[in-house]
């Protein structure tokens, strides 16, 4: 997802949109870089359904090969094509944000992708 909104913000238009209860996550995702160590937030609904995650921390980014993606939704198993397309519709009606991609992660290469499942 791409959004200039801050993560909070986000999580909670979500939850209004989607009739969920995102929630900030006591673990974030940690990377440390040579430019020291980076957070990266991590909001999930009560069950636990998918993670919403930042992509973005302190200028560094979490998978660099989408460094244009602000957000990332993550499924915690395996969805088909056709609900992510529908929850990737229902997003795109929130004004705040400006793109949706669906993302197969089998698909890419960045070193990170194993970081979303943590």
């Amino acid at each position: 997802m791409v959004s200039a909104e801050p993560d909070y913000r986000l999580s909670v238009m979500i939850n209004r949109h989607l009739g969920t209860d995102l929630r900030k996550c006591p673990e974030d995702i940690i990377l440390d870089t040579a430019a020291g160590t980076r957070s990266f937030s991590r909001f999930a609904p009560g069950n636990r359904a998918f993670a919403l995650i930042s992509n973005r921390s302190g200028g560094t980014v979490l998978l660099k090969k989408l460094k244009n993606i602000d957000y990332l939704l993550v499924p915690s198993q395996q969805h088909d094509i056709k609900t992510a397309g529908q929850l990737a519709a229902s997003l795109r009606l929130i004004p705040e944000i400006t793109a949706v991609f669906i993302l197969d992660s089998s698909e890419t290469t960045d070193r990170n992708i194993a970081l979303l499942a943590q």
